[in-house]
């Protein structure tokens, strides 16, 4: 150490030992709680930083358990026959059924489909079931009229 710095700190020494440190030198009590935070604050950050591990490490997986529920098919069961009853139209029923009209009328050898009786039993057609109408169709050839002058 250089003789004039010794001397300094001696000076120094002293007057910090005999509290005659010149005004504005001394800290006061606020300046040295600010200091003390801001040492605290830095030192916080300092140990939350890096524990060496890297910043893009994920969680190891979490183990989870999945289920499966099969449901099986159901089957929708059309019966064989169907009763008409009051009001039912013959339109209706093969609505019903999700068949057309005219293979419920064929498969029943309905001719007339407005001439239903109640009572009457239907025979549904299955699925997958064809059906094979001989059903006579009366034809008239048209008539022509001639007028004479």
């Amino acid at each position: 150490m250089l003789p004039t710095t010794r001397r300094w700190l001696e000076l120094r020494r002293a007057e910090i030992v005999e509290g005659k440190i010149a005004e504005g030198k001394r800290m006061n009590y606020y300046a040295r709680i600010s200091w003390m935070l801001a040492c605290v604050g830095a030192g916080a950050l300092v140990a939350c930083g890096s524990d060496g591990g890297s910043a893009n490490d994920t969680l190891p997986p979490i183990i989870t358990t999945t289920t499966t529920t099969t449901v099986a098919p159901t089957t929708t069961t059309i019966p064989e026959f169907y009763e008409i009853q009051a009001g039912d139209s013959l339109s209706e029923i093969a609505k019903s059924f999700n068949i057309s009209l005219s293979e419920l009328a064929a498969y029943n050898g309905i001719t007339d489909p407005e001439h239903i009786e109640i009572g009457q039993t239907l025979k549904i057609p299955q699925p997958g079931e064809t059906t094979t109408s001989t059903i006579a169709i009366e034809t008239t050839a048209p008539s022509t009229t001639i007028v004479s002058p």
